[in-house]
């Protein structure tokens, strides 16, 4: 097993959960701290997923991009095994609190855009590399969560705020399966864009 704790160490991995658990108890604490609200609104979910998916999103490639392009190893496996192990450690750490007063529920929800919006950062990882990856999500976060967004019966309507329409929302279910699945692919198959050797190289 030592290889996986190469693998975890060379990608910033504990550091990366690490983040991700303070900021999904943040969000989780300021609902309980100032509102007597049981359940944490879909807006407030996405931005703490997305948050969390963007800290995640940093381990996406590691320090040797020869490395990690190399036919020695199964990069495909395991770049879509990493992926899997990041989407069920967000999604642990939000149904955790389900033990509490405060939850982030419906968990379909929780789990429809956690799977998506980890598709999409997967996806600019994937075109624009592992440091730009949190450009998409958070863009479409922000843009899902602006107040004239909500719940609607027009399709493009649930397509742009897939994140906050209800749980088994056609569109919206939909769209986050399409980006989950193109997301895992592409990141599978191509991994990060090559850097230039100026950008990896240590410095002397």
């Amino acid at each position: 097993m030592r290889w996986l704790q190469l693998h975890l160490r060379s990608r910033r991995v504990p550091l990366a959960l690490t983040t991700a658990t303070a900021l999904i108890a943040l969000t989780w604490a300021l609902p309980l701290a100032y509102t007597d609200a049981t359940t944490i609104s879909a807006r407030t979910a996405s931005l703490a997923i997305m948050l969390a998916v963007v800290a995640v999103g940093t381990t996406l490639n590691g320090a040797d991009d020869a490395l990690d392009h190399t036919m020695a190893v199964n990069w495909p496996v395991r770049r879509a095994g990493h992926l899997l192990l990041a989407a069920a450690a967000i999604t642990a750490l939000l149904s955790l609190s389900m033990i509490t007063d405060t939850r982030y529920e419906p968990f379909a929800l929780m789990l429809r855009n956690t799977a998506g919006l980890l598709g999409l950062t997967a996806l600019g990882a994937t075109l624009l590399g592992a440091a730009l990856a949190w450009i998409a999500p958070l863009t479409w976060t922000l843009i899902a969560v602006l107040p004239m967004m909500g719940p609607s019966p027009d399709l493009k309507m649930q397509v742009a705020g897939w994140l906050i329409q209800p749980a088994g929302t056609t569109a919206a279910t939909t769209c986050a399966a399409v980006l989950a699945v193109t997301g895992l692919l592409a990141y599978a198959l191509r991994g990060c864009p090559v850097r230039p050797v100026s950008e990896t190289a240590p410095d002397r």
